[in-house]
């Protein structure tokens, strides 16, 4: 039997949707001999993006095709997060005309792939391992749709990538301001995911600061959540260098949002 009409080209070309990367460890476990996709490269049937970095030819590599190649073909728990979770689901501002100028994904066990940084891309990849949840680490979590087949990307949701937003502020007006408004557009949080996740989260900062955006904003769902049994520590934290401090969550705010 020729390689063409081989049960595993064929299953290759069914299995691999055009535009998502493969990790050769893939192609190995799947009974892939380095020959072999070697000679699949030469006649044009797996294109060689890096090295150890293959996809099918025909489409073109986005971020969203190496995300979904680490989370389908590498298995590595890497999600999308952040603004960049936010952008993917329609709820920011920020995204640039040429796409995304940055990628925020966040993990806990895997080491970043070593051959993202190799590829022919303009976005860079963020990739943020500090943790600020405890328990389930699916918790905030969802599979959303994307244009390759029936394949889901694992991203956060809207309430938990404000959280790993607000893991980012720094002591600047400008981070502050930023991330306020993204914040704007929560609107419509679940109060049972977000009472979860204020539950989980281990980092009073972030804790205070999105309860403050919460009270600041005046959303309807903040009633629904027990505020008051929500540990946030003790003693004040500034958050904001230069900033008012806020008497109810005792940290440290821009002025502009103090006054409300």
């Amino acid at each position: 039997m020729s390689i063409v009409k081989g049960e595993k080209l064929n299953y290759l070309l069914k299995t691999i949707p055009e535009g998502v990367a493969v990790p050769s460890a893939w192609l190995t476990d799947q009974g892939y001999s380095p020959q072999l996709v070697k000679k699949y490269v030469q006649n044009g049937w797996l294109v060689k993006l890096a090295t150890r970095l293959y996809m099918r030819p025909g489409g073109d590599l986005s971020w969203e095709g190496v995300l979904l190649g680490m989370q389908h073909f590498g298995e590595l728990k890497w999600h999308l997060g952040g603004v960049s979770a936010l952008n993917y689901q329609g709820m920011a501002h920020y995204l640039p005309l040429g796409g995304e100028a940055a990628i925020h994904v966040w993990g806990r066990d895997d080491s970043p792939p070593a051959w993202v940084n190799r590829l022919p891309q303009s976005a860079e990849w963020l990739f943020h391992r500090k943790q600020f949840f405890s328990g389930d680490p699916m918790l905030g979590l969802v599979g959303l749709p994307t244009r390759v087949r029936d394949w889901t990307l694992c991203a956060s949701t809207p309430e938990r990538a404000l959280f790993e937003v607000l893991s980012m502020v720094d002591e600047s007006i400008s981070s502050f301001t930023f991330a306020a408004e993204l914040y704007e557009g929560l609107t419509t949080a679940k109060p049972k995911l977000v009472s979860s996740l204020l539950d989980a989260c281990t980092n009073n900062k972030i804790k205070r600061l999105f309860l403050f955006l919460a009270s600041y904003y005046q959303y309807p769902w903040l009633k629904k959540i027990e505020v008051d049994g929500i540990d946030v520590g003790s003693g004040k934290r500034m958050v904001t260098r230069g900033g008012k401090l806020d008497k109810r969550y005792q940290i440290t705010v821009p002025e502009l949002y103090h006054a409300r």
